[in-house]
């Protein structure tokens, strides 16, 4: 797709520009102020400061779904661009097949961990069911449909329904089989020059350029949703989203630390050089938030430091950073997980495997973007599969550059563990 400069490129994460970090830390003083601002309301008890305190929320209200109506068509333009690019250059290579079912069988293990951490630690400490109810005003979450229903529900019987209806995780069901199927077309030239496939990066483009427009009164947005989650549920808030972190960076560290017992144990490389190696890579992944910013280091590390041949890092290292963010997979069950939690939503077997999936094909249909967008991209399926709400996403954007750093040094650390892996296997398959 289209690569531009964006705001929601100066919005998301951490990064080394002072504007960029003025940005964020403006973003976190609103949240923080607006929910002091709501405790403070409600715990004074008068009915005039109450009711003007009230007349603003719908502001926030308001801003929200201005940017909710872009992640419909977003969303479906990303997943199915994505899918017919990777289909198409993807044709007859024993490398690509190697390093793509490597990365999937690697995603679908971090869904399984990180589901079984967050859902025993939200089971050992339970969120307030209604701890957003100041975020859903008047509408109550929707219920859970039952398996018949949800396993009906996969295949959208009429996608411009589905699409209508805000059904999402439908929707990028029919993007995926629209991606292949374009890939799959016979043409002359790349298939990225399709008219079909202009119009979807052209209207991808479009969306973003509508959601930088929003997101320039972001703080202001997300001051008057944080003033009402304090009017209605006091520290609520507060708990769901500090609940949020904790269970980011601990899925995030347990999938990075995985990566070395899995070199450890298939004996990929010598651990305390695959460890020492690494180590500049992930430092820059941390300071710049950027998977793609440290593509070049880790392209240095693998073949310099990891003896690496040129070949298959040339390769595996871009479509890692592409299509395989450990670190990104790893949080989104998690962002996930705590929004049902926290409108009381109890997910079953199958509605968490239903929400693995969703989080899968989001992360790899998000690949490239930009932070807000990326957000929406990865936690907007799986959100729709348990009933979870979509508001509170804007405050998922506002926290998650505290745990940045780290979500994307495990990233970087499972690209050059998957680089590694590929290498071993193809030695192994030629010898």
């Amino acid at each position: 797709m289209r690569k531009t400069r964006t705001v929601a490129q100066d919005w998301g994460g951490c990064h080394t520009i002072p504007m960029k970090i003025s940005r964020t830390h403006i973003i976190l003083a609103a949240l923080v102020l607006g929910t002091i601002a709501g405790i403070a309301v409600r715990w004074i008890g008068s009915p005039g400061l109450t009711a003007t305190a009230q007349a603003f929320l719908p502001l926030g209200q308001m801003w929200v779904r201005a940017l909710q109506m872009t992640l419909i068509p977003l969303i479906f333009a990303m997943i199915t661009h994505g899918v017919a690019s990777a289909v198409a250059g993807g044709q007859g290579s024993r490398l690509i097949g190697t390093t793509l079912g490597l990365f999937l069988a690697a995603m679908v293990v971090t869904v399984i961990l990180s589901t079984i951490l967050v859902e025993s630690a939200l089971h050992t400490w339970p969120i307030p069911a209604h701890a957003l109810d100041g975020l859903l005003g008047a509408d109550a979450p929707a219920p859970v449909p039952g398996l018949a229903a949800q396993l009906m529900a996969i295949i959208p019987e009429n996608p411009v329904g589905a699409a209508a209806q805000g059904q999402i995780f439908p929707l990028v069901v029919f993007g995926l089989a629209l991606g292949i199927a374009l890939a799959r077309m016979p043409r002359e030239g790349d298939v990225k020059q399709g008219a079909i496939m202009r119009v979807l990066a052209e209207l991808a483009a479009a969306m973003m350029q509508i959601v930088d427009w929003v997101l320039m009164i972001a703080p202001a947005g997300i001051f008057l949703l944080a003033l009402g989650l304090g009017l209605s549920s006091g520290l609520g808030v507060a708990r769901v989203l500090g609940v949020f972190i904790a269970l980011c960076f601990a899925t995030t560290l347990m999938m990075a630390a995985l990566c070395y017992v899995v070199v450890k144990v298939t004996g990929a490389a010598p651990l305390g050089i695959f460890a020492a190696a690494i180590i500049p890579a992930q430092a820059m992944g941390a300071g710049s938030c950027s998977s793609l910013a440290t593509t070049p280091v880790m392209i240095e590390v693998a073949t310099e430091r990891l003896g690496i041949p040129e070949d298959v890092v040339g390769l595996t290292i871009p479509m890692a950073v592409s299509l395989f963010r450990l670190g990104t997979v790893a949080h989104a069950v998690a962002a996930v997980l705590v929004a049902a939690h926290a409108v009381g939503v109890q997910p079953g077997p199958v509605q968490l495997v239903l929400a693995g999936l969703a989080v899968i094909l989001g992360s790899i249909s998000g690949a490239g973007l930009p932070g807000a967008a990326v957000i929406y991209a990865i936690y907007g399926p799986g959100l729709h599969v348990l009933g979870a709400p979509m508001a509170i996403m804007p405050l998922y954007v506002a926290v998650i550059a505290l745990a940045d750093p780290v979500i994307t040094a495990t990233s970087v650390t499972g690209d050059l563990t998957a680089v590694t892996l590929v290498h071993r296997l193809l030695r192994k398959r030629t010898s």
